[in-house]
């Protein structure tokens, strides 16, 4: 299984990027649950974990999502697919699948975390992590289980104070469409971990801390991959494993 879903106003040029490299890419469409910006990203709208793809049944109600979600079960057919009554709206109830799994423990804003997978990750004995930053998993490039990078203090501080290796890079400097200068996107939501590598949507190179990045990544003998020769892009990306 290699599918990594994009949200659908990701540029051509790193969806065929993906697909050179070998992944089934699947751009979900914009939810009317949510803000236009980030309606159709990816950590927005689903949450798979624990052999689960967690979804709000509202939005099952769209045929376009519905069908995007089809596509998902076809290529991964061992993920059960798990309703939740959470609804849409504005920040923080937008966030409520948009939390990360490192190491034993679950991330994300406590009081905006989906109950359906709060309630699994306890099953799953996870420690809750509760920070500041509603969109915790957008805002966290995840380096196999081994490092977390962020520009978020929240996270940083949650994560080195666990003992966790983590690393704090400056904000900004990565696309999200319609927001302040249009660089206000996130770490997270521009990277994925697959395979042993870290990829990113867009030229890592031409971040200007591109260097804390790939001395993260080569610490644990991880290569980076940059998918388009473009000024990293805020999907929301979500790789599945």
């Amino acid at each position: 299984m290699s599918v990594l879903l994009l949200s659908c106003s990701v540029p051509d040029d790193i969806i065929s990027g993906a697909r050179r490299r070998g992944f089934d890419v699947i751009a979900m469409p914009k939810s009317p649950l949510f803000d236009e910006r980030i309606s159709s990203h990816p950590d927005i709208l689903l949450f798979p974990a624990f052999g689960r793809l967690f979804v709000r049944g509202a939005d099952m109600e769209s045929a376009p999502f519905s069908e995007a979600v089809g596509d998902i079960k076809r290529l991964c057919p061992d993920m059960e697919l798990y309703l939740t009554d959470d609804c849409g709206g504005e920040y923080p109830k937008d966030a409520a699948y948009n939390c990360f799994i490192f190491k034993n423990a679950l991330f994300g804003l406590g009081s905006a975390i989906s109950p359906d997978v709060l309630a699994a990750a306890n099953r799953a004995r996870l420690d809750i992590v509760s920070v500041r930053q509603g969109y915790a998993k957008c805002s966290a490039a995840i380096i196999g289980g081994d490092a977390v990078v962020t520009s978020d203090t929240s996270i940083y501080n949650a994560a080195a104070g666990r003992g966790y290796e983590a690393h704090l890079i400056s904000q900004g400097n990565i696309r999200l469409p319609g927001y302040g200068g249009g660089l206000d996107g996130f770490i997270g939501g521009a990277s994925f971990f697959a395979d042993g590598k870290l990829y990113f949507l867009g030229d890592i190179d031409i971040h200007p801390d591109c260097d804390i990045i790939k001395k993260a990544a080569s610490r644990h003998g991880y290569d980076v991959v940059s998918l388009s020769d473009c000024t990293l892009f805020d999907s929301g990306c979500i790789y599945l494993e």
